[in-house]
């Protein structure tokens, strides 16, 4: 059960880093990603016709790439393959920020090695980190100005962290709001902020030891 009095207590800003931008649209490692309700009806496209289907699947991908890279950092070994995800991901000049007031994020770094080393840090101090993302929104549009087409992602998901140091445990619930273009023949972010809507914090129950 959770302690309320530590309810929507500032979560640490070195745990709270480990939630940034990103998300994802299907089951990869440990992160459980749940796209079937978004893909049954939460997608506009122009007109207000549906989004394709292969470019909702190319999109969810994306939020697909930046979860399973961010939940394997606390792993030794995974650093290799984290930043190549949030290369595949991320353009290089993305700006991505986290926080709870867009106009005062925690945080801002530009392109995927900056955020790969935002996160590596932010979770250097946990055991694990899962993020739990449920319905993804995905509107297409045709802004003025260079860019053809403009895909704005919502997402939502619930973070938890597990320290290492004790037997603490911290959740986060956040909206992801993000926004990706088609460059080079693909989708790529070029703006994420992952907004936090409340934190909690708890004892964990520890697994019986092995006989």
């Amino acid at each position: 059960m959770f302690n309320t009095d530590h309810s929507d207590a500032a979560a640490p800003l070195v745990g709270r880093r480990a939630l940034i931008a990103g998300g994802a649209g299907l089951v990869l490692g440990a992160s459980t990603l749940v796209a079937g309700a978004g893909a049954a009806g939460a997608t506009e496209g122009i007109g207000g016709r549906p989004v394709p289907a292969d470019v909702y699947t190319d999109i969810c991908q994306l939020k697909a790439n930046y979860v399973t890279a961010t939940d394997s950092l606390p792993i030794p070994g995974n650093e290799n393959r984290a930043l190549e995800l949030y290369r595949a991901a991320y353009a290089t000049d993305a700006e991505s920020s986290a926080g709870y007031d867009v106009d005062a994020p925690d945080f801002l770094v530009t392109g995927p090695d900056e955020l790969f080393e935002t996160l590596r840090a932010g979770l250097a101090t946990f055991l694990y980190s899962q993020h739990n993302v449920g319905v993804i929104h995905v509107a297409l549009s045709n802004p003025p100005g260079p860019r053809k087409l403009l895909a704005t992602i919502t997402a939502h998901v619930l973070v938890t962290l597990v320290p290492a140091a004790d037997t603490g445990l911290t959740r986060i619930v956040a909206t992801y709001h993000d926004e990706a273009e088609r460059r080079n023949g693909r989708w790529q972010v070029t703006k994420s902020f992952a907004q936090y809507l409340a934190t909690e914090t708890a004892t964990r129950v520890l697994p019986p030891p092995l006989p």
